[in-house]
């Protein structure tokens, strides 16, 4: 029993080393460029996704940000496709119809619509228009924002490449998601990188 609450401490502290290591924050280079992108192209200056794809998929890395307050708003695990030979521990990216992997770049994040093979999780997603030439078959694809099944709250433990491309997120996330719509006019832009 002993052995079993070291055990247990001992991996709460190597939770709260990861979440130091990997604190979530975003460069404010991307912040700045993403900002003026948003300014220029129509999208919303009140708030923006980044998918900061660098971090383990057990630490948080799917932000909504606000640009007026200049931080982060909203926090959520985020797994990446299941494309071949993709885990937890790498993550593979591809534009290519039919890869099952996530894509990098900008998407301009559509209206929440039913998903048609959702058996596992909500079946509602967030369509997702690649802007870039790393995610223009996003539409074709299928690529959405939907939520994750199991929930992926499960941190600290990675989460499990449990989609075909999309961004499979929190319930939670799900709800901060709408709720920001919500108070923004223009079309909101999600920008995942690495």
């Amino acid at each position: 029993m002993k052995k079993a609450l070291i055990w247990i401490a001992g991996a709460l502290v190597l939770v709260l080393l990861s979440q130091m290591l990997f604190i979530s924050k975003i460069d404010k280079t991307i912040v700045e460029e993403t900002y003026q992108y948003c300014k220029k192209n129509g999208y919303s200056t009140d708030y923006c996704i980044f998918v900061d794809f660098s971090k383990p998929s057990g630490i948080n890395r799917f932000f909504i940000y606000s640009f007026k307050e200049k931080k982060i708003i909203h926090r959520s695990l985020c797994a990446q496709g299941l494309g071949p030979n993709n885990n937890i521990f790498t993550s593979k990216f591809s534009n290519k119809i039919g890869s099952n992997y996530s894509s990098l770049g900008k998407y301009r994040v559509g209206a929440l619509r039913k998903m048609y093979s959702a058996q596992w999780c909500d079946p509602k997603g967030y369509n997702l228009y690649g802007l870039d030439s790393t995610n223009s078959n996003a539409l074709a694809r299928g690529i959405l924002i939907h939520n994750g099944n199991p929930e992926i709250q499960t941190f600290p433990l990675p989460c499990l490449p449990v989609s075909h491309g999309c961004f499979a997120v929190s319930n939670s996330m799900m709800e901060h998601i709408k709720n920001t719509k919500k108070r923004t006019q223009k079309p909101i832009l999600l920008y995942a990188y690495k």
